[in-house]
C-alpha cells in the first residue's frame, strides 16, 4: 500500500508579511479605526516590507524582529537629506509594535515579536496656542473679513469653544447639537463617543448658522461649502489659516493649535485637567498626555510673577 501524504503544516514565522498586514487592515477597520488611520498604518508597514524585501525576497513574520526594524530604521534616516523629525520615527516604531501586538494575539505567539524594541524618547516641546489678545483677534475676523462670515465664525468660536479635533469637527450632523442645553454629541478617535458641553456664545453663532441654511434633517452635515457640499478637512485647515493671516496673527495657526489654544484658557480660567482631560477625549490612562496642556500654563505663570514679584515690588 501506498502511504497516504500529509501537508506539512507552516510554522507562523513563515506566514507571509504582506498576507498578515491586509489582514491587520481589515482588523483596524472592523474594529472603528478611520480610513486616515488605516492607511498611515498601512504606509509605514508596506515600507517596512519594502525594506525587507530589498534583494527580492518575500518578507515573512520571522523579519519581525527588532534587529531588522532597527536596521529599517536607520535606512528611513540615511534616505534622507535632513534628518526625520523624532515624531516621524516614533510613529514608524508605534506602528510596528501594535501590528507585532496584533499579531502575537491573532496567532496566539508566546511573545511580542518586537519586545525588544522600546520607543524612541521624544523631546518635551510645547505645542504653540493663541492667547486671548489673538483669539478674538481671529474670532473678528470670522465675521468682518470672511467669506462666509457667519459659518466661518460659528467654526472659529466651537473650536475654541470646545477643543475639538478636526476630523471630529467635520464629522458634525445637525442632529450631534443640543443648543437647549449647551452641547453635542462628538465621535472621537476609535468611534468612541463623548458628550463636549458649548458655551452661550457658541450657541448663539451656531443657531443663526443653522438659521441661516433652513429646515435640514438630523444628519445633515454641521458645516458646508457654498455650494452645500460637506466641509473637507483640508478645507477647515485652509480657512483658520487664511483667518490667521486677516487677524495679522504671527503664531503658527490651524486646527489644532485651536484646541491647545482651548486647552490652555480652559486651565487659566479655573478649569481642572480631569474635567479637561474628558472634553478633550482623552483615555483615563493617558494623563500623561492632557499633562502637555498643563505646562502651556508656563508663560501665564510667569506673567503672573511678574506682576506680584515681592523683590520687584519692594
Amino acid at each position: 500500500m501506498r502511504a497516504v501524504g500529509t501537508a506539512s503544516v507552516p510554522r507562523p514565522g513563515e506566514f507571509p508579511l504582506r498576507d498578515l498586514i491586509d489582514e491587520y487592515g481589515v482588523a483596524l477597520e472592523v474594529g472603528g479605526r478611520s480610513r486616515r488611520t488605516i492607511d498611515w498604518y498601512r504606509g509605514y508597514l508596506d515600507e517596512f516590507v519594502a525594506f525587507v524585501g530589498r534583494d527580492g525576497r518575500s518578507a515573512t513574520l520571522d523579519d519581525l524582529t527588532p534587529a531588522t526594524s532597527r536596521r529599517w530604521l536607520l535606512a528611513v534616516q540615511a534616505a534622507r537629506s535632513s534628518p526625520l523629525a523624532p515624531n516621524s520615527m516614533a510613529g514608524r516604531v508605534r506602528t510596528l509594535r501594535a501590528f507585532g501586538g496584533w499579531v502575537q494575539r491573532e496567532l496566539a505567539l508566546d511573545a511580542h515579536p518586537l519586545a525588544g524594541l522600546p520607543l524612541p524618547k521624544l523631546p518635551d516641546v510645547l505645542v504653540e496656542s493663541l492667547r486671548e489678545r489673538e483669539m478674538r483677534a481671529l474670532v473678528a475676523a470670522a465675521g468682518d473679513q470672511s467669506r462666509d462670515p457667519v459659518r466661518d465664525r460659528a467654526i472659529v468660536l466651537l473650536l475654541l469653544d470646545s477643543g475639538l479635533r478636526l476630523g471630529e469637527l467635520v464629522r458634525l450632523r445637525v442632529g450631534d447639537l443640543d443648543l437647549v442645553e449647551g452641547r453635542c454629541r462628538v465621535v472621537g478617535k476609535g468611534a468612541k463617543e463623548r458628550i463636549v458641553p458649548i458655551g452661550g456664545r457658541s450657541r448663539r453663532a451656531l443657531r443663526t448658522w443653522l438659521l441661516t441654511r433652513g429646515v435640514l434633517r438630523s444628519d445633515a452635515a454641521l458645516f458646508v461649502g457654498r455650494r452645500g457640499e460637506v466641509l473637507s478637512p483640508r478645507g477647515v485647515q485652509l480657512l483658520v489659516a487664511r483667518l490667521a493671516r486677516a487677524a495679522e496673527i504671527s503664531t503658527r495657526c490651524s486646527p489644532h493649535v485651536l484646541r491647545h489654544s482651548f486647552a490652555r484658557a480652559f486651565l487659566a480660567n479655573g478649569g481642572d485637567v480631569f474635567t479637561l482631560q474628558r472634553i478633550l477625549g482623552h483615555s483615563p490612562t493617558s494623563l500623561q498626555i492632557t499633562r502637555r496642556y498643563v505646562q502651556l500654563l508656563d508663560d501665564d505663570v510667569r506673567a503672573v510673577h511678574r506682576r506680584a514679584s515681592p523683590m520687584d515690588r519692594l
